[in-house]
């Protein structure tokens, strides 16, 4: 009897146990909707990085989650075309060791779930709802449920009712246009010729101004090679603007022996001058007039000869030019040499010094001192530039004509893109070792959305200029057209890191699409009026800074979408409106489904405006 009265209490208490299991599953299910609370962030979900990523913070009140219960949450979203089933999470009670999973305790508690999927256009009015599963644990037998499905099989397993967290996918990330990528070109160094500024020398044997131009320091190669070079130059009949001549002596003499010798030095230098170009017109009368054809007019000196001003000066001892010279030489005792001559302030006392060094030391003589005994003469003469209209017509005329600089600057002078391929396709034949004709071809392929032509022509330029940051950011523009997203950002990576100015903002079109919306931002730096910034600083929260950015677009249907967004996340209904108004019927279309505005949706003016 009395075993009996003991498998009979079993068998109660065993029931008893399921009974007060199931009454608590039953307790969950009921106050799931007072006692839980579920938030996804961001609300609505947004594609980042060609993902949409759901993150969910769970909270439990305290004596909601049973302490023996399981619970799979496996969130899913659900969309026209069917369903996207997340990853599940097991949560579990605080006496449960059966099942892995979090512990909640009854004194309430927190969990977080995450998880992103491939983001796809039917995936832009989807509802993200949660079902979650609570199960005893006793009945998964140590292990947990691979699916809220695999859990709703289990014994005694109820599902606490579907429950929707937001709707939508904001997919404002993907108005990033890539097509606006900007290849970069490579730039002539063109500068209009200055005045040429002919100089010469001549000198002169010590303590004298007589002219020999066979005295030694006069036929060294470097003084003849600059007389040369001058009468040639006197001989091309260039404008002359000025003359200057001025005379100097060595400083070991006497002062007003040397200022003497100055004076007279510069006179000689005059003389000379005259003299050369004198010679020069009479060179260019017999130039001229040598087989001249019959009933020309023979020129006469008087009509080749200008006037032209002439400075004469006189500067004495160089005392500068003697300094510089002995602490570029290898005279014996130079810094002593040096030392006496700078510690003695006094003038007398300074040049006696001199004279008695010269003695002491004969390579001052020899090797210092000539040279100063001289007369400076500058001819300054105009250089006539070509004009901007002769240098685009021998650009395509006669393109051999003009050097590379000319040539490419050429380029600068039209917007006819016919004539400017013509043009560096000149530069590549004539100049075929300068890696900025080929860089160019490629910059107008790439423009014409020719990127394989622009491929190769950009190959050509990097084996001519390796790591140069203009090819790699057109480099970067190929990649990007090819959707290599990896390979065209680190080449803009390496071309902003080489000053290139185009590749911080195609880097910047790169980073919105990871998702990295402040870099983004400080990539594409201060651009006024650009409408991928704009919209990176409506995705990193800077409204203000996408205002201003905006307010300098020029009208077309994209920026006043994109004003509209600002105006949303401002809540100001009739920005949101005027805008909507002002873009094209396609925007109209998009904003009625479109998160950014799920807020105006049923206000009157917003239906009248996407209408």
């Amino acid at each position: 009897m009395k075993k009996l009265f003991l498998k009979i209490f079993a068998v109660l208490a065993v029931a008893g146990v399921l009974a007060t299991s199931c009454t608590n599953l039953n307790r969950m299910v009921s106050q799931h909707s007072t006692d839980t609370l579920y938030l996804q962030t961001p609300d609505p979900m947004e594609v980042s990085g060609d993902v949409v990523r759901i993150n969910i913070s769970g909270s439990f009140a305290p004596d909601y989650f049973h302490r023996r219960a399981a619970m799979v949450f496996q969130p899913e979203i659900q969309h026209e075309g069917g369903t996207v089933l997340l990853r599940p999470v097991t949560l579990r009670g605080e006496s449960v060791t059966d099942v892995e999973g979090m512990t909640i305790p009854r004194t309430g508690g927190r969990f977080t779930f995450s998880d992103e999927v491939p983001f796809t256009p039917e995936l832009a009015d989807a509802e993200l709802v949660i079902n979650p599963v609570v199960f005893p644990a006793r009945r998964a037998r140590r292990n947990a449920p691979a699916s809220a499905e695999d859990a709703l099989a289990l014994t005694n397993a109820r599902p606490l009712g579907e429950t929707p967290i937001t709707r939508g996918v904001n997919t404002t990330s993907q108005m990033v246009d890539f097509a606006a990528a900007e290849p970069s070109l490579g730039s002539d160094n063109y500068v209009a010729p200055d005045n040429l500024l002919q100089r010469i020398s001549v000198f002169f044997p010590h303590n004298s101004w007589n002219l020999n131009l066979n005295y030694a320091t006069n036929r060294t190669e470097q003084a003849r090679a600059a007389r040369a070079a001058m009468d040639e130059a006197l001989r091309t009949g260039k404008e002359i603007v000025s003359v200057s001549i001025t005379g100097w002596a060595s400083p070991e003499g006497e002062l007003a022996r040397n200022t003497r010798l100055g004076v007279e030095r510069s006179r000689v230098g005059e003389r000379f001058i005259r003299n050369a170009y004198r010679r020069a017109v009479d060179d260019m009368v017999r130039e001229h007039n040598r087989n001249l054809p019959r009933g020309e007019r023979r020129v006469t000196a008087r009509d080749l000869t200008q006037t032209f001003p002439i400075t004469v000066d006189n500067k004495g001892e160089d005392w500068d030019g003697f300094m510089a010279a002995l602490r570029a030489s290898n005279v014996r005792d130079r810094d002593a040499i040096l030392r006496v001559i700078e510690t003695n302030t006094d003038r007398a006392r300074r040049e006696q010094e001199m004279r008695n060094m010269v003695v002491v030391y004969p390579e001052l003589e020899q090797v210092i001192l000539p040279p100063l005994r001289r007369t400076e003469i500058v001819v300054e003469m105009v250089v006539p530039a070509r004009t901007n209209e002769e240098i685009i017509a021998l650009a395509t005329s006669n393109p051999s004509e003009l050097s590379v600089e000319e040539l490419l600057f050429a380029a600068t002078l039209t917007q006819d893109r016919t004539v400017q391929m013509q043009i560096f396709v000149s530069a590549t034949q004539i100049f075929p070792n300068d890696w900025r004709g080929f860089n160019n071809i490629a910059m107008l392929q790439i423009q014409d959305r020719n990127f394989s032509g622009a491929a190769t022509n950009l190959q050509r330029a990097n084996s001519l200029s390796p790591n140069n940051g203009h090819v790699m950011n057109n480099l970067g523009v190929v990649a990007l057209n090819n959707e290599d997203f990896d390979g065209a950002k680190t080449l803009f990576t390496n071309a902003r890191e080489r000053g290139n100015a185009e590749a911080g903002p195609n880097l910047g079109k790169i980073l919105i699409k990871e998702g990295d919306y402040n870099g983004a931002v400080a990539a594409f730096g201060n651009r006024p009026g650009d409408l991928n910034l704009a919209l990176a600083q409506i995705l990193s929260g800077d409204l203000p800074g996408a205002s201003q950015t905006l307010a300098a677009a020029q009208a077309s249907p994209k920026a006043f979408y994109l004003r509209a967004i600002v105006a949303a996340r401002q809540n100001n209904v009739n920005g949101v409106v005027s805008n909507l108004r002002q873009t094209s019927a396609a925007f109209r279309t998009q904003a009625r489904t479109d998160v950014e505005f799920r807020n105006f949706r049923e206000n009157a003016d917003f239906q009248n405006a996407v209408r």
